[in-house]
């Protein structure tokens, strides 16, 4: 009975840390009233506690929204409109006195909860080899969880790795439990990478190579792995690991025929991880779905320069999945320039069209609420850009295989001859097909591109910065003052 309280005790834990009060160091132990983490003998009893990981994870705080959101609305793709949420991030209003504390919190209290489960998994003997290839997998999930936290956080507070080659402020390496009062200083960005790449390499061949959709598998590791060595510039193992997940792997890319209703869908067949939400678990009304959804807080929007840009091509696909809505806000008419990849499942383009726009009154209902959508944190296309800007950087062949994969999908017709594959064209299909999937920003920065913004009658911009050097001061976010009072780290320059 003592230990399954204490296990239940876990995954409440687990659920509380969300919320947690800001004032509590991230580096705090892991709190254990009862037993410590050692003590767990059984596999069954460290799946819950990995189950709430994931549920960790699926916050709002890091997968089913900041990942994206904070991160796309600093970029040329989204816009606000005159009121409401992300306002700080679209207008670059932001220092250490009001950065958003859950992106530095969040992905620390992760890492924290993925070296308690290694703790616990080193604890537990196990004899059979079903048990082990069990414990080997989750011990391989929690490493890659610990480098994609740690890769979130080196994005947000560190310098692009190209840079400097790395040599800027990075954050604080978390690797072990560590004990109440500990202080970590900030590692290069150099050291951070180092630290990811040794957790994913050592994690790829414990993982299973079964397709999990909503869990970590190789396949899902290795597309981080890639999309590390691609941030890094080691642009011939980003391409080598890029290729080896196209070749290898059980998934596919879409059909275009698929493309614009399988964002309706729980998983489809180039899905290899995703943040999962349903009725009764989701992000809520901060998501990043119900932040897109006009009927919801209606703050995540494309900018006019993106839509134009799809629009440029009539017969791409993606057009489709560009629908730009019409919503009155007291009494008055407001476009909003809506990207269906967080639509709901079960809500097709037809559902969503009919319901705002079907005749009769009250308009027929949805198949379900936005934030059911799951939220593609890893899919096949991605792969394939990567391998294209890998070997347009010189890491490999056949960048324009690659790229056609994509382009020709959206439009069958729309063929890149191979004199025409440059970067930046590579970086205009990157624009378009992970649209408001949270690249943009980092795509630009880390290629040493400025953020140039189109003014447009669709929103107000108030104070929105328009033009954003790649080396501004605020392509990276402070350090939140919270922290700052605990652990004692160098700020940021210009904060």
């Amino acid at each position: 009975m003592k230990k399954i309280k204490f296990i239940i005790s876990l995954f409440i834990i687990a659920l509380l840390f969300v919320v947690q009060s800001c004032s509590e160091d991230f580096l705090v132990e892991y709190p254990t009233d009862k037993q410590a983490p050692e003590d767990i003998q059984k596999m069954a009893d460290v799946e819950v506690v990995i189950n709430g990981t994931y549920n960790l994870m699926q916050s709002v705080g890091f997968l089913n929204s900041n990942i994206i959101t904070r991160n796309d609305m600093r970029s040329d793709d989204m816009q606000v409109p005159d009121f409401g949420r992300l306002e700080d991030e679209y207008r670059y209003d932001f220092d250490e006195q009001n950065s958003v504390l859950s992106i530095w919190s969040t992905p620390y209290t992760i890492i924290r909860q993925a070296n308690n489960v290694i703790a616990m998994l080193e604890g537990i003997n196990v004899e059979s080899p079903t048990d082990k290839a069990k414990k080997d997998d989750m011990t391989g999930q929690s490493l890659t969880i610990r480098a994609l936290a740690h890769f979130s956080l080196c994005n947000s507070y560190g310098l692009p790795y190209a840079h400097n080659d790395g040599q800027s402020l990075g954050i604080p390496i978390v690797t072990e439990v560590l004990p109440k009062d500990a202080q970590v200083k900030r590692s290069t960005v150099a050291q951070v990478y180092d630290q990811i790449i040794k957790d994913l390499t050592t994690a790829i061949p414990l993982l299973s190579e079964a397709p999990k959709g909503g869990k970590i598998n190789s396949w899902a590791a290795k597309t981080l792995l890639a999309r590390v060595y691609l941030y890094k510039e080691d642009n011939t193992k980003a391409y080598e690991t890029a290729v080896d997940v196209i070749k290898k792997s059980p998934y596919v890319l879409l059909k275009r025929s698929e493309y614009v209703d399988a964002w309706s869908k729980e998983f489809n067949s180039e899905s290899i991880f995703s943040c999962v939400n349903n009725a009764a678990d989701n992000g809520g009304g901060n998501s990043i779905a119900y932040l897109s959804d006009p009927e919801g807080y209606g703050q995540f929007i494309a900018s006019q320069d993106l839509i134009d840009l799809v629009n440029s091509d009539p017969d791409d696909i993606r057009n489709e999945i560009l629908y730009i809505d019409q919503l009155s806000v007291i009494g008055d008419p407001t476009t909003y320039g809506r990207i269906l990849k967080y639509p709901g499942i079960g809500n097709t383009k037809a559902i969503i069209v009919d319901h705002f726009e079907g005749d009769g009154e009250p308009k027929p209902e949805l198949a379900s609420s936005a934030t059911t959508s799951n939220v593609p944190i890893f899919r096949l296309s991605e792969l394939y850009l990567i391998a294209a800007e890998a070997a347009v950087k010189g890491g490999g062949s056949d960048a324009a295989t690659y790229l056609n994969a994509i382009v020709e999908r959206a439009n069958p017709a729309a063929k890149v001859a191979e004199a025409d594959v440059t970067l930046d064209r590579v970086l205009t299909e990157r624009r378009k097909e992970l649209m408001a999937e949270g690249h943009r920003f980092f795509d630009l920065i880390r290629n040493k591109r400025d953020i140039v913004r189109t003014e447009c009658a669709r929103t107000a911009h108030m104070t929105a910065r328009m033009h954003i050097p790649y080396d501004d001061y605020q392509v990276v976010f402070a350090i939140p003052l919270e922290e700052l009072k605990i652990n004692p780290l160098t700020q940021n320059p210009g904060y």
